[in-house]
């Protein structure tokens, strides 16, 4: 026999083919376990081979050639083939066998990891055509969205979040939410996708965590990259939350307004109020940036003065500056998105009118969320959250969609300032 051979072979040959000689032994031996299977059902719906039951509405019909999905690939086999009147009978067993969904969760595994359609069929020996992997990942993908969307957050302790924008094209964009729990880990909460980052987007998003248990013992901590939009979405829901605009993007902001010869020093300043640690050591710090701004460009310290507090409101937590790393920018979510658009770039145009985007960003997170650490200096988050214990939270209660949201300040800063330094 075939397989006593390859197993002779397997036990007497050279190390340089001995690994082709036991997948050809492994594949043989698939194909014979189920060739044994589907005469087992011939048997039953025939009778005996020779012995025929002449009661029995089956009879054999010979055989021919046949395929069946594993591993990722398709295999050759011969199957028996049975009759029933005019009609030939389908073997439950080869059905099963033949069904290209046997190779769906390799495909998705693959896709999820970076292969295209294409790609696929040609590192895959005798995969499907590219059309069919399509039809497998969007099948795959779709569940994977449902369970990524259905996932019970009241499991994690949170602290705090961080929200920020994807820009897609000219009229996609998500708004993703990224939970930060006591331990220092990173949960991807959910995502929003709308024409813009706006408020509205954010809130239903928002609205959505919270209808899946995310919930917050205390005022919450929140990182945004600077956007209104954002900050009022939160602070609907968490009026008393700190809210700390990201000092990355203030800097990109305020290279805009600045000279290329008072880059290095604005770097500098700036680096100088992400080192310090307490209150009076980052207002001290704010000053000094505030100080060089108005000797430089009017334009810049607007732009300044416009965030306010809210650049230093760790700071004004009393905090050790370990945190100051991870929590005074919003590069703990920037790096999931970079992340993000590299598990996507395969993608040359978002089909707005589907489910395409939410089913890959659902895989994209998923798969970003394995590679995640802990932030730095988690070590001492239960002195960051015994300073947001200092004031009760009283969550604000959910409206529906379409209802006014609370009437903000007449002015935006002071009444981020105000929050902020609500201690």
């Amino acid at each position: 026999m075939m397989i006593d051979r390859l197993k002779e072979g397997l036990l007497q040959g050279s190390n340089a083919s001995s690994s082709d000689l036991f997948k050809a032994f492994m594949q043989s031996r698939i194909r014979q376990a189920l060739w044994e299977l589907m005469q087992e059902e011939v048997d039953g719906l025939c009778g005996p081979l020779h012995r025929p039951d002449r009661q029995k509405a089956c009879r054999r019909a010979g055989s021919e050639a046949g395929v069946f999905y594993l591993n990722g690939h398709r295999e050759p086999i011969k199957r028996p083939r049975v009759r029933a009147r005019d009609q030939e009978v389908v073997l439950k067993s080869y059905r099963a066998a033949r069904d290209i969904q046997n190779i769906q969760e390799e495909v998705y595994r693959l896709m999820a990891a970076g292969l295209s359609t294409r790609a696929y069929r040609r590192s895959v020996d005798d995969g499907p055509a590219p059309s069919t992997v399509s039809r497998l990942w969007a099948q795959r993908s779709a569940g994977k969205l449902e369970a990524f969307r259905s996932r019970d957050l009241s499991g994690y302790e949170f602290f705090g979040l961080s929200l920020d924008g994807v820009h897609l094209g000219a009229e996609a964009h998500l708004v993703v939410a990224c939970g930060l729990t006591v331990q220092g880990e990173k949960v991807i909460l959910d995502f929003a996708r709308g024409s813009s980052e706006s408020y509205e987007v954010a809130r239903d998003l928002l609205v959505r965590i919270q209808m899946r248990g995310f919930k917050l013992k205390h005022r919450p901590y929140s990182v945004i990259d600077g956007s209104e939009a954002l900050a009022k979405a939160v602070l609907e829901f968490w009026p008393e939350a700190v809210i700390q605009y990201c000092l990355v993007h203030l800097e990109r902001t305020l290279h805009r307004y600045l000279r290329r010869r008072d880059h290095a020093e604005l770097s500098r300043l700036l680096k100088n109020l992400r080192l310090v640690q307490g209150a009076q050591a980052g207002r001290e710090a704010l000053q000094t940036l505030r100080t060089f701004l108005q000797k430089r460009n009017l334009a810049a310290l607007e732009a300044l003065d416009r965030w306010g507090d809210s650049l230093i409101a760790l700071h004004l937590l009393e905090v050790p500056a370990t945190l100051n790393v991870s929590l005074l920018s919003t590069n703990l979510i920037e790096n999931a998105i970079r992340n993000y658009r590299q598990q996507t770039r395969r993608v040359k145009r978002w089909h707005l009118a589907g489910d395409q985007i939410e089913r890959w960003s659902a895989v994209a997170f998923c798969w970003i969320e394995q590679g995640f650490r802990k932030i730095k200096g988690h070590q001492d988050l239960p002195l960051l959250i015994q300073a947001l214990q200092r004031t009760s939270l009283e969550p604000a209660p959910l409206r529906p969609s379409g209802c006014a949201p609370p009437t903000p300040p007449q002015n935006p800063d002071q009444g981020l300032d105000q929050v902020t330094l609500n201690r």
